[in-house]
């Protein structure tokens, strides 16, 4: 390198120094210039599952590097905005019998940093399930709900569910295999049932379990007559029902001279006619609407006519 290009180096470099002091002293000045406050730590208990935490700046910030290792459903929102705010913290309730830690940092774009800590306290008992939904045809059928605990558990809020059936309501310590067991749907809407497993012995550690199952997708019903003429003097008869699910019969209250038994099935049934002597000289008449589904509703009449005196 000739004697000419040393000395033109060597003349740039407190240039160059100048401009990365500058530079340097430009990103402080526009750090001290910013004002950035938040909550530095954050505690909530086993159960609940979300936390309000108040944001106050002047400037654009942005949540950065998040740790929350072994608390996979921490999460905050919103990731990023500018002026005041309001960071929501989001977890499933704790099931574990230990505390749980995430950290992270809100950040502006002149440097300012700011670390926030959450706890989330234990629970009173270590439990877990392998499912907290499961869906049926409409079908008798039978699925497994796997219950893990270190102490005693039970199944709550299992009243008025005719049509389910739980293998196993309580337990202590371990896994257990718990049947759940559904019957048979005879109508075409879903039906569902709602339980809670819970553990601990202050029941802080729950999970919610929701049962369904899918209604028939189309319920038939035929009758063997839709016209059904009674002589004056009365009498019974009967009309055969053919239907794949649940059914219903009525006649209308006022017309008391005639009844039907039995007024309800499941499958093929036969309802019963009986009509009382018709004393008057005018010819009387009646509608029997056999009804089944309540989704896709099917329908028939029967015609009811009783001659006159």
């Amino acid at each position: 390198m000739n004697r000419k290009h040393i000395l033109a180096v060597l003349s740039s470099l407190p240039l160059l120094a100048c401009l990365f002091a500058c530079t340097s002293d430009n990103e402080e000045s526009k750090a001290e210039e910013e004002m950035l406050n938040v909550e530095r730590e954050v505690a909530f208990a086993a159960t609940e599952t979300s936390w309000s935490v108040k944001l106050t700046a002047d400037c654009a910030w942005e949540v950065t590097s998040v740790e929350n290792s072994g608390w996979d459903d921490f999460s905050v929102s919103p990731k990023s905005g500018k002026g005041n705010s309001v960071l929501v913290i989001s977890s499933e309730a704790n099931h574990t019998s230990e505390d749980r830690v995430a950290t992270f940092i809100i950040q502006t774009k002149g440097g300012l940093k700011q670390k926030v800590t959450v706890h989330q306290s234990e629970s009173g008992a270590d439990l877990s399930i392998n499912n907290q939904l499961f869906d049926f045809d409409d079908k008798e059928g039978t699925q497994t709900l796997t219950v893990k605990c270190n102490t005693n558990w039970e199944i709550l809020g299992l009243t008025g569910y005719d049509w389910l059936e739980i293998g196993q309501t309580s337990g202590g310590a371990g896994e257990f295999e718990i049947p759940i067991k559904v019957k048979e749907i005879f109508d075409d809407a879903e039906r569902a049932a709602l339980f809670v497993v819970s553990a601990g012995s202050l029941g802080d550690n729950t999970f919610d379990v929701m049962v369904t199952q899918s209604g028939k997708p189309q319920i038939s019903l035929a009758l063997s007559t839709y016209a059904l003429p009674v002589v004056a003097a009365g009498g019974t008869q009967t009309i055969t029902v053919t239907c794949d699910g649940a059914w219903s019969a009525a006649v209308p209250a006022s017309m008391g001279w005639v009844s039907i038994s039995p007024t309800s099935g499941v499958g093929n049934g036969e309802i019963t006619v009986t009509c009382d002597a018709n004393t008057s000289i005018q010819e009387r008449l009646t509608v029997l609407t056999v009804s089944a589904g309540t989704q896709r509703p099917q329908r028939g009449d029967v015609v009811i006519t009783q001659s006159p005196n």
